[in-house]
């Protein structure tokens, strides 16, 4: 029940009413963790997070995934210049990924499976490959939509869109005739940047074979890197580039060198036209390269050497934090007389006491311990059992049993 209250996409007073009655039914309405709970609302509960853009992020999974990523790379005993060197390995994994990614989503062509394939190749043409996937589903769930009443004005036409066989549940899409925006009740176009299925049922009606740009998010866009490039560039050159702009350069400029191509190998005359201009070109940039080699580059001062931090254990002793060799050697130490460099079993300063209460010296004690006893032989037939029935003395010797006839 809370679960629904949380994720259930409705109205705020509809979201009241589910709250009341799921507070109602559990018999908590005094409790103090479901009364600050239901002071939070705002933070968690979709009818009033509606509208705000988390690109359909709701829990802390992509970080969690972030982090499973990061820890394939690093780990807790590296240095600075070691962590620094597989922290860019990681990133440029990242980087080769979304690299394959963007070479899905500009090449090939997905089929066709709705009954709108004018819309359907719209989206295949605007939105990266997954996005457009997710869009499909949308337009696929139309069918379930209508429009009964529209209000026509001078400046924006008002639709009315419902479910099928759920009359109460209603949204109300506004179509802007200057801009040629739309805006829908739900905010699903705020919150996840793609247009609801009730916007996408307006444009079915409408007749369109297009998506207007107002409802395609430039975040979901395949040509958001060559237009973001294009915009900060500006035909400025950097005096020092980093190797993430080098890399989004690279990209950028193959897409249009590719399109580029495309077109000028069609006739002869015009590839060999064109090759000869690029020839020139490179040259060009070539001495321009070249001429700037040698200019020393502009490192800041860092105000001295940069060092490896001292690596803190996070738990046991505090011996852990000392560095490494300054400990020495551990050696051995003698219970009996604490000395170093035996144990007490090979102590000879040891005192032992005897039966007798005097005390002797640990060799002696140790030569006497040391002599060989004398080896019990087993005896066979009835000497083995015992005589008359009593088991003889411990210290009957074995010259003094009696020999068998």
């Amino acid at each position: 029940m809370l679960r629904n209250c949380m994720l259930a996409d409705v109205e705020v007073d509809e979201f009241e009413m589910q709250w009341a009655a799921m507070v109602e039914d559990c018999g908590v309405t005094e409790d103090d963790w479901v009364n600050d709970l239901y002071a939070k609302k705002e933070l968690w509960a979709t009818a009033y997070i509606r509208g705000c853009f988390y690109a359909g992020l709701r829990t802390t999974s992509r970080c969690e995934s972030l982090h499973a990523k990061l820890g394939r790379f690093v780990e807790r005993r590296f240095g600075v210049h070691k962590f620094v060197t597989n922290f860019q390995r990681c990133v440029d994994f990242l980087r080769d990924n979304e690299d394959e990614m963007d070479f899905r989503s500009f090449y090939g062509t997905p089929v066709l499976e709705t009954e709108f394939p004018e819309l359907e190749k719209s989206a295949a043409t605007e939105y990266t490959r997954e996005i457009f996937f997710r869009f499909r589903e949308t337009l696929k769930s139309i069918v379930r939509i209508s429009i009964p009443h529209c209000d026509e004005m001078s400046d924006q036409d008002i639709y009315i869109t419902q479910k099928y066989m759920r009359p109460r549940k209603r949204w109300t899409v506004a179509h802007i005739k200057d801009g040629d925006s739309f805006e829908c009740s739900c905010k699903r176009m705020e919150s996840f940047g793609l247009p609801c299925v009730h916007i996408i049922a307006v444009l079915v009606r409408l007749d369109r074979d297009s998506l207007p740009r107002s409802v395609i998010l430039p975040r979901w866009s395949k040509n958001v890197r060559v237009d973001k490039l294009m915009e900060a560039g500006g035909g400025k050159e950097l005096s020092e580039e980093s190797e993430a702009i080098y890399k989004t350069r690279v990209g950028a400029f193959l897409q249009l060198c590719k399109r580029f191509a495309r077109l000028a190998c069609r006739n002869d005359t015009d590839y060999k036209n064109f090759s000869e201009r690029v020839v020139e070109d490179i040259k060009l940039l070539e001495q321009r390269a070249s001429s700037v080699v040698g200019e020393p580059a502009d490192t800041p001062d860092l105000g001295g050497d940069v060092a490896d931090p001292i690596p803190v254990r996070t738990k046991g002793t505090g011996r852990g934090n000392a560095p490494p060799g300054s400990r020495g050697v551990k050696r051995r130490k003698c219970s009996a007389c604490g000395e170093l460099g035996h144990r007490r079993t090979r102590c000879t300063s040891r005192k032992e006491v005897n039966d007798h209460g005097t005390q002797e010296s640990f060799g002696a004690s140790a030569s006497l311990s040391q002599t060989p006893r004398p080896r019990r032989r087993r005896q066979s037939g009835a000497a083995s059992r015992d005589i008359d029935g009593i088991c003889p003395s411990p210290s009957v010797t074995n010259s003094q049993l009696p020999s068998t006839p």
